[in-house]
């Protein structure tokens, strides 16, 4: 398995999973091991990531353009050319695999490409088969076909098409119905996709405290009139079943979704929310004539999670906590992380000193058995470690402010506030400046900013990526529709 994380990505995620875990043999080669798939590999070969890379790249647009390693490999990674090349001597084909780089590959490459042109078939780069070194180092960006009598060009402009007729080939499709349909026992139809801070599952961008600080947790979003039948409240957590698994996510309630319909993200895994694995609810059924994956036809029961206790933590170091729902995320401090639970632990001071793996530190905690709630800190050397608090409802506390506390003389720590003199920013809404919503709101409201662009020339915020643009769009949009009402 090759720079891919089917154990999260795949339809049935569970089901591929446990096929994974039954294989005598399995190998992965990544630029990391912190995958779920990573997890179940024998053997694991570490691969070059993308900057450390040397070879081409070919775009949509049939452009080859050279890519040229800027950072060294580190420790034992290898490019994956030389990391198959290895496998096939090992295997006893000594010849056959005994390239010294890149160039001697593509030069191979280039050569076949040849010999299906003489087929018909469309790619055709046979004229950069006798590439020296030194043409291969300086290649300058070339948009196949390559041949001797073409370079590049528009294709089907002779209107000839790659079939023995040479005429093209239209199929009379028509919609189908959906495979998964809704039913009474699951009467909600899901829908999956992306959030702008992330990409895939989150082994690259899951590392950036900027990026998850806009969206600390997998969520669900559902529609109001919804909500309010299932009575379900902002923040609760919701359990949702699907006939292919299970997942448990952050209520998030809305009118972006229509009645009847959920929307929730992929990018979460068994590394930062394995209740959170969205893909598990996905059945494996695909179109007849492209093979797609219809992963964005789920259907859903949803209701609340009935938690005994909720918590929110922070830790300087790493955590991986033993609960029935967690999310854990990076912070420029350490680590945040939402927890929940069915059952409550007897001991709520052993339990923060398991969670955190701080046996020996020194203790503060606030402990209010009648209610059900705990705040505990944990300090080593004058210097807050680790924090969490608990409750028998979801948390309210500045969760922003109490994750950029580890590591420092934070004495306020168990308020959950920050200090009367110091603003809270609120949840984090531009990740390239760190602007919270908070901030935006009241800048919104004091300076009379009236424009996407007006919010950008005072604070930054959307003048960067653009992608917070639309939020800011709406904070403005509210804004003003309270202005009108007063």
């Amino acid at each position: 398995i090759i720079h891919t994380n089917p154990a999260v990505s795949m339809p049935e995620a569970d089901a591929v999973r446990t096929a994974i875990a039954g294989c005598d043999f399995v190998v992965v080669s990544d630029v990391t091991g912190a995958t779920d798939t990573a997890r179940l590999a024998h053997v694991l070969l570490p691969a070059t990531a993308w900057a450390e890379k040397d070879g081409t790249v070919t775009n949509s647009d049939r452009t080859i353009s050279r890519q040229r390693a800027v950072l060294p490999a580190p420790g034992q990674a290898r490019p994956d050319w030389a990391i198959l090349a290895a496998v096939g001597r090992r295997m006893g084909w000594q010849a056959a695999f005994d390239y010294r780089n890149p160039t001697e590959i593509f030069r191979e490459f280039a050569a076949l490409s040849g010999v299906a042109g003489t087929f018909g078939r469309d790619f055709d780069i046979s004229g950069l088969s006798d590439l020296d070194e030194a043409g291969y180092a300086t290649l300058a960006p070339t948009r196949w076909p390559v041949t001797s009598q073409r370079t590049g060009g528009r294709f089907f402009g002779d209107g000839a098409f790659y079939h023995p007729s040479g005429k093209a080939r239209l199929l009379p499709l028509s919609s189908r119905a959906l495979a998964a349909q809704t039913t009474p026992q699951h009467p909600f139809r899901l829908n999956t996709g992306r959030v702008r801070d992330h990409w895939h599952t989150m082994t690259r961008t899951g590392l950036s405290p900027r990026l998850s600080a806009h969206l600390a947790e997998p969520f669900a979003e559902i529609h109001p009139d919804d909500a309010a039948r299932l009575d379900l409240a902002r923040a609760d957590l919701a359990e949702l079943a699907s006939p292919d698994g299970r997942a448990i996510l952050r209520v998030r309630i809305t009118d972006s979704v229509q009645p009847g319909q959920i929307f929730a993200p992929i990018h979460w895994t068994g590394e930062t929310a394995p209740t959170g694995r969205i893909d598990a609810l996905i059945a494996a059924a695909t179109d007849p004539v492209s093979g797609q994956p219809e992963s964005k036809a789920a259907v859903v029961d949803l209701r609340r999670m009935e938690a005994a206790w909720y918590g929110f933590a922070v830790s300087a170091t790493p955590i991986r906590p033993d609960c029935a729902y967690w999310a854990v995320a990076p912070t420029k401090a350490g680590y945040r992380a939402e927890l929940a639970g069915h059952e409550t632990p007897a001991d709520w001071e052993a339990e923060a000193r398991r969670l955190f793996g701080l046996p020996a530190a020194q203790m503060i905690s606030v402990l209010d058995a009648a209610r059900g709630t705990a705040r505990i800190a944990l300090e080593q050397d004058g210097r807050l470690m680790a924090a969490l608090f608990v409750a028998p409802t979801p948390v309210a506390i500045m969760r922003d402010h109490l994750s950029s506390l580890p590591g420092q003389a934070a004495g306020h720590v168990l308020t959950g506030r920050a200090p009367a003199d110091l603003p809270d920013p609120g949840p984090v809404l531009c990740a390239c400046f760190g602007v919270g919503i908070n901030t935006l709101i009241t800048a919104i409201e004091s300076r009379g900013l009236l424009s996407v662009e007006a919010v950008g020339a005072a604070l930054q915020a959307g003048s960067n990526c653009g992608s917070c643009r639309p939020e800011i769009a709406a904070l403005l949009a509210a804004a003003q529709m309270r202005e009108a009402a007063e």
